[in-house]
């Protein structure tokens, strides 16, 4: 369903670091659509178990910007956001995702509608600064194109999250973001082996990531 519009201030800090920092190109997308497209928090790294993205500590700041932005618009529980950059997203479903996800475009751009393919609310919707709210992974959908310089942010819960990983989070050192999973500040510059805590189990929530529980 669609959700009330956001001001147009509110993505400017987003607009000003992509446009700054355009994102890498997702080869493991290429097939999935037309544009640039990465995904932080929790995400499945096919072999290997759930954890965080990589691009958590390689862009902290806009993961920073994220983060802020989910604590005052986005209302529902998540685990994991894309950000897409000029991305034209083909026909399909979200089948690694479940239940329901916060979609919002926004930018300086004509056309990009977001198409429902099936279900009652078949049709096509301006998502410009107006989330959409919805289980995608049961519901065809594909952008329209577009002109001009078009972003969008989905947040959403991916299956299978596995127990034990540690909360996050972004702390500014000598002028600098820094990721931290959990006491473990990680680096662009080097791999480290995550730490493992098989004690502490969390939970999504609305507004946060990961909840501890004692």
């Amino acid at each position: 369903m669609t959700q009330p519009s956001i001001p147009a201030i509110a993505f400017e800090a987003l607009i000003k670091e992509l446009q700054e920092r355009p994102l890498a190109e997702n080869r493991y997308r290429i097939s999935a659509g037309i544009g640039r497209s990465q995904a932080f928090g929790i995400v499945n790294r096919r072999s290997l178990p759930a954890d965080y993205s990589r691009q958590c500590w390689l862009r902290p700041k806009l993961y920073k910007l994220l983060l802020d932005f989910a604590a005052q618009y986005v209302k529902i529980p998540w685990t994991s956001i894309t950000v897409n950059q000029n991305y034209q997203a083909a026909k399909h479903r979200d089948k690694g995702n479940v239940g329901d996800s916060f979609l919002v475009a926004f930018g300086s751009y004509t056309g990009g509608e977001l198409e429902l393919l099936e279900g009652d609310l078949e049709g096509k919707y301006n998502i410009q600064h107006t989330p959409l709210v919805l289980d995608f992974s049961k519901t065809y959908h594909q952008v329209l194109p577009f002109q001009g310089e078009r972003y969008s942010l989905v947040f959403y819960t991916i299956k299978n999250i596995p127990e034990g990983i540690p909360p996050c989070s972004i702390k500014e050192e000598d002028g600098k973001y820094v990721f931290y999973r959990g006491s473990e500040p990680m680096s662009a510059k080097r791999k480290k082996k995550p730490e493992t805590n098989q004690e502490m189990t969390f939970s999504r929530t609305t507004g946060s990531i990961w909840v501890r529980f004692d």
